[in-house]
């Protein structure tokens, strides 16, 4: 397996994207940038789309990356540069558990939201999560069959991102 230098990472909230990221980004030594840090300001406000679509045009411009978030919209844009892609399906129930105790035992090594901002609740966030399967399906298969050559992964469980994991560490060792 010849190893990935541009993933791009999305999925449901709550189910380990950004520490997945952080964590590849030590394994392949690898820059990762976090997308809300990009798309969003202070207090949650979004960003104007101008910049954020520039800043987004810099970061897939870059040789390798780890670009971790979801953005929907500019998916196409990360799937269409990228070697891999993942997509973060985990059951909806253990994506909720994780947002609601996310307050409390978040892991502030982890800078994937921008300054001013806290890694609250909100009933948009949650009803994002529940229906982000449902939402999104169309959209990520139409973007599987235009970017056949591009490796997609789903991860529909832990097990999944540790085996995933598992297989770049060994490879990493055999080098």
């Amino acid at each position: 397996m010849k190893t990935p230098k541009r993933i791009a990472i999305f999925g449901l909230p709550g189910s380990g994207k950004s520490t997945f990221a952080d964590k590849l980004a030590k394994i392949l030594r690898i820059t990762v940038h976090h997308l809300d840090k990009h798309y969003f300001v202070a207090g949650w406000q979004i960003r104007q789309r101008e910049e954020f679509l520039q800043t987004l045009d810099t970061l897939v411009s870059e040789s390798e990356w780890i670009i971790e978030g979801n953005s929907i919209a500019t998916l196409e844009t990360r799937f269409a540069k990228a070697d891999v892609v993942i997509y973060f399906a985990f059951s909806r129930f253990l994506c909720l558990w994780r947002v609601l105790k996310r307050p409390f035992s978040h892991d502030k090594t982890i800078l994937d939201i921008p300054e001013g901002c806290s890694k609250g609740i909100s009933w948009s966030l949650l009803k994002y999560l529940w229906t982000f399967k449902k939402e999104k399906r169309e959209k990520i298969e139409e973007l599987k069959a235009k970017y056949p050559y591009v490796d997609f992964h789903t991860f529909h469980s832990p097990k999944c991102v540790e085996e995933y994991m598992q297989g770049l560490t060994c490879q990493k060792v055999v080098r």
